[in-house]
């Protein structure tokens, strides 16, 4: 098909077609159902991927027509604006796209016999999903395959979306993995030896079934108390809008009643029972003191009164920054007073209520 103009498609349209590409279709026949040619297809995804994007590149593409206008132009023709309400691009986007997902067989595709099935989507890769064609499983519109490259033979009829990072099918319990950060290698591995009758997602990188626990780089952890086994909150602190918000599903740490585990692996020394989070890499058991980074107890560290500035305190200016009464540290690192004593100047002299600490010392020292 030659198009004078650059092609638009309904934005309903797209979706299907990006989900059927996603799901095993070959890019020849769903372009050949819109009309399009290989050049067109990927100027027009790069185009709508803009949609709503600050610096509206996208519009000289739609011949200049405002956000309103480009709306209306994708909307048409199954879908219109509710009554009274004008549609933003975030959400036409989200409900055609999930409105696709349950139906695609729509306009150019509505009297194909293609298979498109929408399983779940990805946690925390909201523009990911696993789907199948009855044949079988994908993810991000890869077959979903073992470390080596094989495939992982999972039943696409039986196969679902447990929670996390964790699937199962009729015959299995699966893991996803990955390698490297960013643009990271994924792959999917049978969890040897999980009762699928009892196994239980606690967040994305652990879970636990009626015998024992286990980590998402394919580890079994050997736990003495799986019923006791659960996820230790991270903290995340927010200084913009002093607000301070508990992390559960990205934890790195959990516990059961003999030990505390950090990345899969038993954090040295660490007591369970009084374990917790401070924030800004740090944690304590109110007798010990960890940075998170070395995976090691911090020596001389005064757990009872350590800390890191949490909002509503003055920031001491240093990232991952602490103190207790003894003295200042930086990356768990202890700090000279005579360097530190200015840096945290505002936080000791906000905090009235603290007496005879390090930088109280210091100042005395300096008259």
């Amino acid at each position: 098909m030659r198009h004078d103009h650059p092609p638009i498609l309904p934005y309903d349209v797209y979706a299907a077609a990006r989900f059927f590409l996603s799901t095993g279709r070959s890019r020849e026949a769903v372009l050949a159902r819109v009309g399009l040619d290989d050049v067109q297809w990927s100027t027009l995804e790069e185009v709508y991927a803009q949609l709503g994007g600050h610096e509206t590149r996208y519009r000289p593409y739609f011949g200049g027509l405002d956000d309103a206008a480009i709306v209306q132009r994708l909307l048409a023709p199954r879908w219109s604006d509710p009554s009274g309400q004008q549609v933003s691009f975030d959400s036409l986007k989200w409900h055609i796209g999930q409105a696709v997902l349950a139906r695609p067989h729509i306009g150019p595709f509505e009297q194909v016999d293609w298979v498109a099935v929408h399983i779940a989507t990805h946690p925390d890769m909201r523009a990911c999903y696993y789907s199948h064609d009855g044949k079988q499983v994908y993810f991000a519109g890869e077959p979903l395959t073992r470390r080596n490259g094989q495939p992982l033979g999972a039943d696409p009829a039986s196969f679902r979306w447990l929670g996390g990072r964790w699937l199962c099918d009729d015959l299995h319990v699966y893991g996803q993995g990955q390698v490297g950060e960013g643009n990271a290698k994924r792959f999917w591995y049978i969890v040897e030896g999980a009762d699928r009758a009892s196994f239980t997602p606690l967040n994305l990188g652990y879970a636990k079934d009626a015998l024992r626990a286990y980590y998402i780089t394919n580890k079994t952890l050997r736990t003495k108390s799986p019923a006791a086994f659960e996820i230790v909150p991270e903290v995340r602190l927010n200084f913009r809008d002093a607000s301070l918000d508990p992390l559960v599903d990205t934890s790195a740490f959990a516990r059961d009643a003999e030990y505390v585990y950090f990345y899969g692996v038993r954090l040295r020394g660490a007591d369970p029972a009084g374990f917790r989070v401070v924030g800004d890499g740090y944690s304590t058991d109110g007798q010990g003191v960890w940075y998170h980074e070395d995976k090691l107890r911090i020596e001389g560290a005064d757990a009872a009164t350590f800390r890191v500035p949490v909002p509503g305190e003055p920031y001491a200016g240093r990232h991952h920054g602490a103190t207790d009464r003894l003295r200042s540290y930086v990356c768990g690192e202890p700090q000279d007073p005579h360097h530190a004593f200015e840096s945290w100047r505002a936080f000791f002299e906000f905090h009235t209520d603290l007496r005879d600490w390090w930088w109280h010392r210091e100042a005395a020292r300096r008259g």
